[in-house]
């Protein structure tokens, strides 16, 4: 597997953004009595195919199809507040070695390749972080975990299950494969402090 930061980032970002943007101008136009609660902005696991077209899907579940070189899969992150940088920790923890792990110099993989941390500074973008890897041959079947630490404060854990394709089909639905984990994932909120007795 190998880190992906670019299209498929970009592409869930804008796809969050068109729906938001969609929904925001047809609550102009309904009367306030008739429009419907704004869904919040929320952390989702998700998978991302290119497409033999060389299009690429988007999709919000937590089942990978195991498609080299097509397939990519990662976690959104809502955050709030202002843009910044922050410093991340994401631990990507497979249950079966991978028989190679492509990252860069920020990304430490232990010696029985299940485990790469990768300690970076990251761009929060509108509120939302977002990391993603990329399916490439060898990667095993089974449970991918990310735990996540922003500024040192644990905030969220994906869990996602690899489901092997034999015939590589990239016109698979991913939401369609059986995860028995399916959508477990948990976000964690920002410790609460008392406020200091004088």
């Amino acid at each position: 597997m190998h880190p992906l930061r670019s299209r498929s980032a970009i592409a869930v970002v804008a796809l969050a953004a068109a729906v938001a943007a969609l929904s925001t101008a047809s609550v102009a136009q309904t009367p306030a009595a008739d429009t419907p609660a704004a869904k919040p902005v929320r952390s989702i696991p998700y998978v991302s195919i290119t497409g033999e077209d060389g299009r690429q899907r988007n999709y919000e579940t937590n089942a990978i199809p195991l498609l080299f070189n097509r397939a990519c899969f990662g976690w959104r992150m809502y955050l709030g507040g202002p843009t910044r940088t922050v410093s991340l920790t994401e631990v990507l923890t497979t249950s079966k070695p991978a028989e190679q792990v492509i990252a860069g110099p920020e990304t430490e993989v232990s010696a029985d390749k299940t485990k790469a941390t990768t300690r970076m500074r990251e761009v929060v973008q509108d509120g939302i972080l977002q990391r993603s890897w990329c399916i490439i041959p060898g990667d095993p079947p089974g449970t991918y975990t990310y735990d996540i630490t922003i500024d040192g404060e644990p905030r969220g854990e994906f869990v996602f299950c690899a489901i092997e394709i034999p015939d590589q089909n990239p016109n698979i639905d991913p939401r369609d494969l059986h995860c028995p984990n399916k959508f477990n994932s948990v976000e964690r909120g920002r410790p609460y402090s008392l406020p200091k007795a004088s």
